[in-house]
């Protein structure tokens, strides 16, 4: 059972300025006190993931902050955690399937993650989260090209105010680096080859268990990318005998492949990290396997002479790109201790 009281909002699209549903679910302790002194954690997601993939590092971080666990009581205090998901995965995907054939194609732009972010963010107190998330302590933590979206946020208006932001294995770099060009080819030919149709949910779960990749997640994470980030074939929808009852990725092939295709990661991200990182704490967690973030890459990151100065660099132990899908328990103490550190003297971004 889980300790989280949880719940999914819907802001709806704005007919002539925004065409997206931006869902995002909402967790909260179940011994829930709406403190104001708490902060407000918003969550993004990588590629391919979904918003319930925060679920196993929301559930650890609330045992560490409420001092159910081996921990002592936390230094500081959760009010409510927002997973935002990019709304074209998960069930954003489906519910934005014909706007995302109109308005995107075979195109995703990192920006247009941020657009969501900031649709939800923005919305005020009467449409989605009815929250006026200017009155709250936000931290922004985000994962993989979640994290590229997290930065990218700073150029929307108006400007979304954190506190603080932990970027988990940032899917940000340069144009020139040589690691850049070979990461963006293996990821590609990743997007292209990898099976993305199956006959039910329980042959996709058994034939995930057999590649490399997968094995090496947190069995309860493998469990809600079955439940979330799989749906029912479109093909369901024709008239026997051309029907077909299997299931697909929401995200598509085409739309993944787009992600990685998006010059802002390579251009706009790094800058607008660069940026933020003089203007408010910002911690870097990376995993100590090397699979796709390289050590050169991490030094770039931390390149003072650059104007990149990161708060701190926390390492996850055994956990590679996807960390939180590997670790995420381990990651959840990774944000608790960058948490429990009183931040250094900056700005709100």
């Amino acid at each position: 059972m889980s300790d989280f009281q949880t719940a999914t909002i819907r802001l709806d699209p704005q007919p002539g300025s925004y065409p997206l549903h931006v869902l995002a679910n909402w967790y909260r302790p179940k011994a829930w006190l709406d403190d104001e002194d708490g902060y407000t954690f918003v969550l993004l997601h990588a590629v391919g993931m979904h918003k319930e993939t925060w679920e196993t590092t929301i559930e650890h971080l609330f045992e560490l902050s409420t001092g159910t666990s081996m921990i002592a009581r936390s230094p500081f205090k959760i009010r409510d955690v927002f997973s935002i998901e990019s709304p074209n995965h998960g069930e954003s995907a489906v519910l934005n399937e014909v706007a995302l054939k109109e308005h995107f194609g075979d195109s995703w732009p990192t920006r247009a993650t941020a657009a969501a972010v900031h649709q939800f963010l923005t919305a005020g107190v009467t449409r989605g989260a009815k929250v006026d998330f200017t009155k709250r302590k936000l931290v922004g933590i985000g994962h993989s090209i979640g994290a590229a979206a997290l930065f990218l946020l700073r150029d929307e208006t108006p400007r979304v105010q954190f506190e603080s932001i932990i970027a988990i294995e940032p899917g940000i770099s340069v144009k020139e680096l040589p690691e850049t060009k070979i990461s963006s080819q293996a990821l590609t030919a990743w997007t292209w080859l990898r099976r993305d149709v199956w006959s039910s949910r329980s042959a996709a779960k058994k034939e995930l268990l057999s590649t490399p990749v997968h094995q090496t997640w947190d069995p309860r994470e493998l469990d809600l990318y079955v439940k979330y980030a799989l749906r029912i074939h479109p093909a369901k929808a024709y008239a026997p005998p051309f029907s077909f009852n299997g299931v697909t990725t929401c995200l598509t092939k085409e739309q993944e492949a787009a992600s990685y295709r998006s010059e802002h990661l390579v251009v706009d991200a790094m800058e607008a990290y660069t940026a933020t990182t003089r203007e408010i704490p910002v911690h870097l967690v990376f995993g100590t396997i090397h699979d796709v973030g390289t050590p050169g890459l991490q030094q770039i990151l931390s390149d003072k002479t650059a104007g990149r100065t990161p708060a701190s660099v926390t390492y996850v132990e055994g956990a590679g790109h996807l960390a939180v899908q590997q670790k995420p328990e381990d990651v959840a103490e990774a944000i608790f201790a960058i948490m429990s550190v009183p931040p250094r003297a900056k700005g709100r971004l």
